[in-house]
């Protein structure tokens, strides 16, 4: 199996954030875990839609407007392939993530980069997103979602230390 760490990669624009990661599932079926607001309440939080193309990403307790909310735009949905969206956190600028997913021999395939981030924030979105793409592991493959917290301290060292 490929690795499961993501990678920091530094840029013009500042730091992206890289992961590709393999799910014992079909790409229809990932693309519905990382879409449909019902499965995405089951291991990253509820997702609410709104005017336009505009969500809130509730990740801790399930309120509008706080500040453990992501908030941002739908920019490109090109089912069941790539998704890309701006991603603001409260105290943040504005960010890019795209999701690209692809079949795989064994199932499919999950490249997800998170752009133009600084490098602090790069390394705590390292961590971040390597335990939510463990949480997401657990739900294709039908366990019980695993803590964010316990996976994100045990993920987040080695986030730190690179560089």
């Amino acid at each position: 199996m490929a690795d499961p760490r993501g990678v920091l990669i530094p840029g013009d624009d500042g730091v992206t954030v890289r992961f590709e990661r393999a799910y014992a599932t079909t790409p229809a079926d990932l693309w519905s875990a990382v879409t449909d607001p019902e499965r995405l309440a089951r291991w990253l939080g509820p997702v609410y839609l709104g005017a336009g193309r505009r969500y809130e990403l509730r990740m801790g307790d399930d309120l509008p407007s706080v500040e453990q909310n992501a908030t941002g735009e739908v920019h490109e949905c090109d089912e069941p392939h790539r998704l890309v969206l701006t991603w603001s956190f409260p105290g943040e600028q504005p960010t890019l993530l795209e999701v690209r997913i692809r079949a795989a021999d064994d199932g499919a395939v999950l490249v997800l980069e998170h752009q133009v981030l600084t490098e602090s924030a790069a390394r705590g979105y390292g961590g971040g997103w390597h335990a939510t793409l463990d949480q997401l592991d657990d739900h294709v493959a039908v366990r019980p979602v695993r803590s964010w917290t316990e996976l994100f301290d045990a993920a987040l060292p080695a986030y730190r230390g690179v560089g």
